[in-house]
C-alpha cells in the first residue's frame, strides 16, 4: 500500500479514524469490525446527513432489544453486551453524483463475531440493514439492496495482538481508503465525517 499523503488523503480524518479504532479496543479488547456501504433510493433528498445521524441510534436501539432477548432466553447466564463505535464518511461516485456513505461499525466480539446470513431475520447483517431502512423511513424488501457489504467486510481485532494480524492490517487499509480526497466534496454546510469519540460511544462530527 502506498503511503498516504495530504495530496491524496485527509490526514486529519486518518488520525480521527485511528483514534476511534483505539477507543473501540479500549472498550472491547476483542473487537468485531464491519465495513458497510449505505445508499439512497433515487429521488431521495441527500442535502444533509439526517439519515446517517439517525442510523447509529437505530442500531443502538436494536442492540438493546437483542441483549434483552438474550438475557430472557438465558436466565442466570452471562450475556455479553456491546457498545457501538463507528466511523462514516460521506462519498460521491466518480461522476460527482449518487451520494452514499462508507461506514465502519465496531462491536464487542464476545457479543457478535459474524454478520450471519444477509437475508436472515435476527442476524447482525439484518440488524444493520433494518437500521438503515428505519433511518430512511422506508419499509419493504425491495429497499434492502441500499445496504451492501463489500468483499471481506469483517475484521477480528485483538488489543493484545494489535498490528500482528492480517485483519489488523486489512482494517487499516480500509480506513486509509475511507480518508481519500478523490470522492469527497468538502463543504461548510454538510459534514463528510462522523465518528464515535469516547468509550461510551458519544457522537461527534467534523
Amino acid at each position: 500500500m502506498t503511503k498516504s499523503t495530504s495530496e491524496t488523503h485527509n490526514l486529519h480524518y486518518l488520525l480521527r479514524f485511528r483514534s476511534t479504532l483505539n477507543n473501540a479496543l479500549i472498550t472491547h479488547p476483542r473487537t468485531f469490525a464491519v465495513r458497510v456501504d449505505l445508499r439512497f433510493p433515487d429521488g431521495y433528498c441527500v442535502d444533509d446527513n439526517k439519515a446517517i445521524e439517525a442510523f447509529t441510534p437505530a442500531i443502538r436501539s436494536r442492540l438493546t432489544a437483542v441483549f434483552k432477548r438474550r438475557k430472557k432466553k438465558n436466565p442466570g447466564k452471562q450475556v455479553h453486551s456491546s457498545d457501538l463505535h463507528f466511523i462514516w464518511v460521506r462519498e460521491n461516485n466518480q461522476c460527482g453524483e449518487k451520494i452514499h456513505y462508507h461506514v465502519l461499525l465496531m462491536f464487542n466480539r464476545d457479543a457478535f463475531w459474524r454478520l450471519g446470513e444477509y437475508q436472515k431475520k435476527g442476524s447482525l447483517a439484518d440488524l444493520i440493514t433494518q437500521a438503515w431502512l428505519s433511518a430512511l423511513k422506508l419499509k419493504g424488501d425491495e429497499y434492502r439492496a441500499l445496504v451492501s457489504f463489500p468483499e471481506n467486510p469483517c475484521y477480528h481485532l485483538f488489543r493484545a495482538k494489535l498490528g500482528a494480524t492480517d485483519d489488523c492490517q486489512a482494517v487499516f487499509q480500509r480506513i486509509d481508503y475511507m480518508a481519500k480526497h478523490r470522492t469527497k466534496q468538502y463543504s461548510n454546510k454538510v459534514r463528510t465525517l462522523g465518528c464515535s469519540v469516547s468509550a461510551q460511544g458519544t457522537f461527534d462530527e467534523d
